[in-house]
Order: structure tokens, then C-alpha cells, then sequence
């Protein structure tokens, strides 16, 4: 208790107040209904706004904090989908979207998502998870919501405690930016108060802003969770909405005065964000099953093709690039899968299809990259035993570097010129080799 004490002291300094806190002088109503203020939503872009959690006082280890918990219904509206919609998230995309084969057999009726609203203290000893939100999928697709919420430092055991028993409840955790930040508070949280920070730790853990980032990056820039909901989920939070960095200041302002509504526009802010993280999942689910149908912009279509080819997909991820490669090769998105598609065909041996693509990237930018070239020139060289081609090409390719100087750095061009000598001794040395009758014929060459 004295730690305790002397915690909300510091916390009341640092928010610059005297305020003793042997006494709390908040008044009953805090651990009533939480009623948030009338919203105006603007009719073209539908406000999503759930009902606020009625919170109650629960009493653990001789103290209380506040919790409150709802089932929503499977076909209710979270944006542009149903909250069902998260049942998508199977054990195969979930693996994708992890990079971690623990998640093989997942359920998600298993996992347990969460998002912390923190005080924000530079991620020091004194960063206290006074809200913790958390979603549990269920099996027809409805999603149960819990809100836990301290109204002082003292009752962080009693919120901890509810927290590690749902924690010993479920196999798996999905959050946003949760690895690099949730988890480790929590593993703190925990830490500090003498209990085993093992299983937040240890427990699979999908963070979904890093295959949303790989994804949608081209697409969106920047990847929080905000501009996901409007962009991708539909989800649009009114202009009144609570900004992360707001957070901190009203958890000591309620701190300083105990009015309980200064916390209120925190409570919807939190459970937005978990039911978006459901809805997310779900979105991502289908992004990587269909993502000519789900998310059929270029640059998304790239970030699935290069999540799929990270993974180890290589078949899934071409695929995908043939769908961005079908246009002109002058866009740079369809240059890029143009480029990716000819390394994924050398990597697999498939050399004529490699050139293929090698040859739409040289004709779209001349000499202004010079990779596709010398990707012809090797592959016609050593994989497909076609020297005299070879040759035609270094000095179709040399010709052209030869009026445009600055095309080409001076150990590029050097490289070229030893290649060329090589390619014409072999070509010499083929005139005598019947087998090379046929290569000599095509390169313009009389054997």
C-alpha cells in the first residue's frame, strides 16, 4: 500500500499538484453508467460510435476497479463490415500474417486482443495501463468487449489480476503495435506489482500494423490505425475523438479533480480500437485470400505479393505480380512486378520466362536501368547456353550507353566491355560447334 501511496504522489507532481491522496473525494457517480455526450455524426460518412459499457466496481484482493463488459452480436456494423467478418482470421493466414508458425492451429475463438490507454510517462516505471480494453471472438462471430479501468494507482493489483486471468484463458494475442508496446507495459505492470510477466510475454503474439504496413504502405503512407479505419475499414471517428496524445493529460486531470467525464472520450476511444482490431483482422484475412477482389490497388497488390514471397509463397506472390505486370510497363508499380516476377522465374530456373519480362522492362526504360540488360545477357550466357544472343545484346546495350555517357558509371561500363570479349571468344569458338548452329543463326551470326 505504501508503494502505491507514494506511486500517486509522484504521478500528481508530475502533473504539477499537492492533492493529498489519503482521502478520495471523488464522488459516486464515477462507478455508475458511463454516458457519453450526444454526438452529431455527419450523414455522408456514417459515425461509428457502440453504446458505451456499463461499468461496474469489482472487488479482488481486498480493493476494486471498474470493468465493464458486453456481447455484441456477430452482424452488427463496425465500419463497412459485420464484426463476424473477424471469424475469416484461420490458422493458414494467420501464419502468413505473423511470419510465426505457432500459429498453425490457430482458433480465434482463442485469442484475446487487447489495447492499452497508458499514462505515458516516457515508458518509464510510472507508465500505468489505467485502461486496459479486451475482445474475445465467439463462435457464431460475436465479439464479447471488456473494459478495465483504475480510477487511482491502488487499484492496478485488482485491474492486473483480471487482466492474467484472461491472459491464462486464451493461447494467442492480436493487437496493434502491441509488441513493441502493450505487451512490455503490461510485462512491466506485472513485473512491478510481483507477478509473472511470463505469459504476456510468451503467449503468439500477431501484431497487426506489420502486415498492414507491408501491405498498405504504398497506399496509405502513413499506417495508424486511424487512417486504416477510415481508408480500408470505414470506420470514421467524429472530429470530437480523443487523440492519443490527449490520453495522458486528461488520466491526470481526472487524477486532480475526479471528474469522471474527463475519462469518458478515453472509454470510446479504447473500445473503438478493439473492435477495429477485430475488423482488421478479418479485412487482412480475405487481403491475402483475394487480393485482386479485396484490395485491387496496384501498390496494395505489390505489398500482398511481397508478404506472400517473404513467407516462403513464391507461386501465391507471382500471382499477384502477373496482376500488377498486365500493365504498361512505363508505371513504376508495374515495372516493380515486372522486376519481381523475372527474379522469382530466374530463382525457380524458368530462364525463358525470366527474359520475358526482362525484355518488356528494357524496352519500357531503355538504358536508364541497367539490371534487366545484364539479367538477359547471364541468363542467354550461362543458363540457356546462347552466347551468340548474348553477344547481339552487350552490344545493342554498349551502342546505346555510347551516346548517353552518364548512363552508365565507369566499373558498369567496364563490366560490359570484359563480358563483350568473353561473349565474342565463345562466339568464335562456336562456329565449329554444330550445336551452336542454331544460337549463331538467331544473333544475325553466319556459322
Amino acid at each position: 500500500m505504501t508503494s502505491a501511496l507514494s506511486a500517486l504522489q509522484r504521478l500528481r507532481r508530475l502533473h504539477g499538484t499537492q492533492k493529498s491522496v489519503e482521502k478520495d473525494s471523488r464522488d459516486d457517480t464515477s462507478r455508475s453508467r458511463v454516458c457519453l455526450p450526444r454526438r452529431f455524426a455527419d450523414p455522408r460518412r456514417p459515425e461509428s460510435l457502440p453504446p458505451a459499457l456499463t461499468l461496474k466496481a469489482e472487488e479482488r484482493l481486498g480493493g476494486s476497479c471498474l470493468v465493464g463488459r458486453e456481447l455484441y452480436s456477430g452482424e452488427r456494423l463496425h465500419g463497412g463490415t459485420v464484426l463476424s467478418e473477424a471469424l475469416r482470421l484461420t490458422g493458414p493466414n494467420a501464419v502468413l500474417l505473423s511470419g510465426d508458425s505457432r500459429f498453425e492451429n490457430f482458433d480465434i475463438t482463442r485469442a484475446l486482443f487487447f489495447d492499452l490507454e497508458t499514462s505515458g510517462l516516457l515508458g518509464g516505471s510510472e507508465n500505468i495501463a489505467f485502461l486496459t480494453g479486451l475482445l474475445r471472438v465467439r463462435e457464431g462471430g460475436g465479439v464479447e468487449v471488456q473494459q478495465i479501468l483504475i480510477r487511482d494507482p491502488r487499484e492496478e493489483p485488482v485491474a492486473l489480476e483480471l487482466v492474467a486471468e484472461l491472459l491464462d484463458d486464451a493461447d494467442y494475442l492480436v493487437s496493434f503495435n502491441g509488441k513493441s508496446f502493450d505487451r512490455n507495459v503490461l510485462a512491466d505492470r506485472f513485473a512491478m506489482h510481483r507477478m509473472s510477466p511470463r505469459r504476456v510475454l510468451e503467449l503468439p503474439h500477431l501484431d497487426l500494423l506489420h502486415p498492414a504496413r507491408r501491405i498498405f504502405r504504398g497506399v496509405l503512407g502513413s499506417c495508424t490505425l486511424g487512417r486504416i479505419e477510415e481508408q480500408l475499414l470505414g470506420v470514421y471517428r467524429h472530429e470530437s475523438e480523443v487523440r492519443g496524445a490527449e490520453v495522458p493529460e486528461r488520466w491526470f486531470d481526472f487524477l486532480q479533480t475526479g471528474r469522471f467525464h474527463l475519462l469518458e472520450p478515453i472509454l470510446d476511444h479504447n473500445l473503438l480500437d478493439i473492435l477495429s482490431l477485430a475488423s482488421l483482422a478479418g479485412f487482412l484475412s480475405r487481403t491475402i485470400e483475394a487480393p485482386g477482389i479485396v484490395s485491387p490497388e496496384p501498390a496494395a497488390l505489390l505489398g500482398v505479393a511481397r508478404l506472400l514471397k517473404e513467407r516462403g509463397h513464391t507461386e501465391r506472390a507471382s500471382s499477384v505480380l502477373e496482376l500488377v505486370a498486365r500493365g504498361d510497363a512505363h508505371c513504376p508499380l508495374a515495372y516493380a512486378a515486372l522486376s519481381q516476377l523475372a527474379d522469382l522465374c530466374r530463382r525457380a530456373g524458368r530462364y525463358e520466362a525470366a527474359l520475358a519480362h526482362w525484355e518488356r522492362m528494357t524496352e519500357a526504360c531503355g538504358t536508364t536501368d541497367l539490371e534487366p540488360w545484364i539479367g538477359r545477357a547471364i541468363a542467354l550466357e550461362h543458363r540457356l547456353g546462347r552466347p551468340a544472343c548474348a553477344l547481339e545484346l552487350v552490344d545493342d546495350l554498349l551502342g546505346q550507353l555510347a551516346g548517353r555517357p552518364w548512363a552508365a558509371r565507369g566499373p558498369e561500363r567496364e563490366a560490359l566491355i570484359r563480358r563483350r570479349e568473353r561473349l565474342r571468344l565463345k562466339v568464335a569458338k562456336s562456329r565449329s560447334d554444330p550445336a551452336q548452329v542454331a544460337d549463331l543463326g538467331r544473333a544475325g551470326f553466319v556459322a
